[in-house]
């Protein structure tokens, strides 16, 4: 894994990670021999030198030239690490996953379109070439949007050539939501097993992130809203039988621009948390959530034969014990900061780590760096423990991880669901810098919570956990604080913590951590940097406080989410402290 401000061929200076997945990251850099000219890096793991995987891909994207597929400029074959590097255009945007659900899947029907009509438009340039490119993984996270509001279609990690006459591809791969069904049968692909993933695509975007499995469910039982026309594409876009499907890209942009607007949005019905699906002739069973796109399948290994999908139905008592559940009471006597997180209701926690120059001293015989990253994992482990039930994790909370120094580094490139970093993230190893700009990062941890917010009236009320080491040296925080502060859900406003790391902010030493009462009105602190951050620091809650209670600790009532890191063992208890959100018991 690359780190921050790491150099990369002598050339190529690391700025952050912008996304990771199971056979690698991807990080944007900035180019030294071209005026800092900004690319991205994708970093491949466990590449054999040699590797005609590696050498395929390679070879398939530098040969390509379309402005909706980004640019090769240079490549770094496996060295001894078996890690291999691709430099690529640097796409300034979201994917169609995330910008769907940052507004709510309230997008106009008119636009999706348009997106639709763009894949059509680079699926039929690579399905054109002389030797036809089979994309083979086409879904939402693999397409962006730029800034200037046109598609650029990424990670061509498993495209491969159409081979007339193969009976079967060599692997089976693919994501399973969104899969052609002979795709996932191990049988030979070809250029309709992308449009039937498009069709998956538009019909997840169409119902308000809803999977489609085919064979039992028509296409009008969700998507009513639509016209008579796009409906029938969509249902023959996901015919199972290639040879009844829409037979190539061109014909069906021409298609798709035919069709009536006639609503101006797509269906913004929330998408379900989990849908459960049967492989009925060999019952094994998958779980998914629209967050979670890896499959958790109850054995190892695929079942063989034909995979026949179904959604199990939707029962009316799950509303109606989803309010119970969620704790969510229109009552005079409802207190704040008592919503338990569930799937249906998450919480979300939104960390600010300072990674400036003193992090790097050391605490308790560790940088202090590393202490926070351990408190960190920790606490997110919890979060996963509190959010399993049997061996099935769900989705109770929500995670954005911000490192800043003078710039604002998102880890894991926007919020993500537990279960989903569960599966698929781990925290990077992080360089502390030499600047710090605390104004800079709750300024985008603000942006991240308007967009938020609307979305969240019945989930518990967000926290963001911020750790800094010292005075900030760009704008003054405290005033966006308190407009952070000033945010809220029904269930209260939004919550600050902070933890500040330094030699010493109390006249006395804290000597036991389990019998400490915490920091409150009356506290006298010997460092102005701690007076700054209680005035930016929510009081905590009661509801936190009994299950910091649980856990052995004795906070006061009325003590403030400030805490001292002048240990280890303090670090940790903030990060518990953020984790301490009441949940749903089982």
């Amino acid at each position: 894994m690359l780190t921050n401000g790491e150099i990369l061929a002598g050339r190529f200076v690391v700025e952050r990670q912008i996304a990771q997945g199971g056979m690698g990251s991807v990080y944007r850099v900035q180019d030294m021999k071209l005026r800092n000219k900004i690319w991205a890096v994708k970093e491949i793991l466990n590449v054999q030198v040699g590797d005609q995987t590696f050498l395929e891909e390679v070879r398939i994207l530098t040969d390509l030239s379309h402005p909706y597929i980004p640019k090769v400029v240079d490549y770094f074959e496996p060295n001894e690490e078996k890690k291999a590097y691709v430099v690529m255009e640097f796409i300034q945007g979201r994917n169609l996953q995330e910008l769907y659900q940052e507004r709510g899947w309230g997008v106009p029907l008119e636009k999706t379109i348009k997106y639709m009509i763009q894949l059509c438009d680079v699926l039929a340039y690579l399905h054109e070439q002389p030797k036809p490119i089979v994309f083979r993984d086409l879904k939402p996270t693999n397409v962006m949007v730029d800034e200037y509001d046109n598609l650029k279609l990424i990670d061509f990690g498993i495209a491969r050539n159409f081979k007339q006459g193969q009976l079967t591809d060599t692997i089976a791969l693919g994501t399973i939501a969104f899969a052609s069904p002979e795709q996932m049968e191990n049988k030979q692909t070809d250029v309709r097993s992308d449009l039937y993933s498009l069709g998956a695509t538009l019909y997840y975007l169409l119902s308000g992130g809803k999977y489609f499995f085919q064979l039992q469910q028509t296409t009008g039982s969700i998507l009513h809203t639509i016209s008579n026309e796009l409906n029938v594409i969509v249902r023959q876009l996901l015919e199972a039988n290639p040879d009844q499907r829409i037979p190539s890209a061109r014909v069906l942009k021409q298609r798709l621009e035919q069709v009536p607007i006639v609503d101006q949005t797509v269906n913004k019905s929330a998408p379900d948390p989990t849908i459960h699906l049967s492989f009925r002739q060999v019952g094994h069973t998958v779980s998914l959530s629209p967050q979670d796109k890896v499959a958790r399948m109850t054995e190892e290994s695929y079942p063989t034969g034909r995979m026949d999908f179904t959604s199990q139905p939707h029962d009316v008592t799950q509303t109606i014990a989803a309010k119970e559940e969620a704790n969510i009471e229109a009552k005079d006597e409802f207190k704040s900061y008592t919503v338990q997180a569930t799937h249906r209701t998450p919480a979300l926690v939104i960390y600010l780590l300072d990674i400036s120059g003193s992090m790097s001293l050391e605490m308790d015989g560790q940088r202090r760096i590393d202490v926070v990253m351990n408190a960190l994992s920790s606490a997110i482990k919890q979060m996963v423990f509190r959010s399993t039930k049997g061996s099935r994790i769900s989705s109770r909370y929500r995670l954005a991880i911000l490192t800043y120094s003078d710039q604002v580094y998102d880890i894991l490139g926007g919020i993500r669901s537990i279960d989903e970093f569960a599966q698929t993230g781990t925290l990077p190893s992080l360089s502390p810098m030499k600047f710090t700009d605390t104004a800079k990062a709750f300024e985008y941890a603000e942006k991240l919570l308007e967009a938020e917010l609307p979305h969240m009236q019945d989930c518990p009320a967000p926290l963001i956990c911020h750790m800094t080491d010292g005075a900030h040296t760009g704008a003054d925080p405290e005033p966006i604080v308190k407009r952070i502060m000033q945010m809220s859900v029904p269930d209260g406003n939004v919550l600050v913590e902070n933890i500040f790391i330094s030699d010493s902010i109390l006249n006395q030493p804290i000597e036991n951590v389990k019998t400490w009462k915490g920091v409150t009105a009356d506290t006298v602190f010997n460092h102005d940097v701690a007076n700054k951050l209680r005035n930016m620091s929510s009081v905590l809650p009661e509801s936190y406080r009994d299950m910091m209670t649980e856990s052995s600790y004795a906070l006061k009532a009325g003590a403030f989410m400030l805490l001292p890191g002048t240990s280890a063992e303090l670090v940790s208890l903030g990060f518990q402290m953020s984790a301490a959100t009441p949940v749903m018991k089982y």
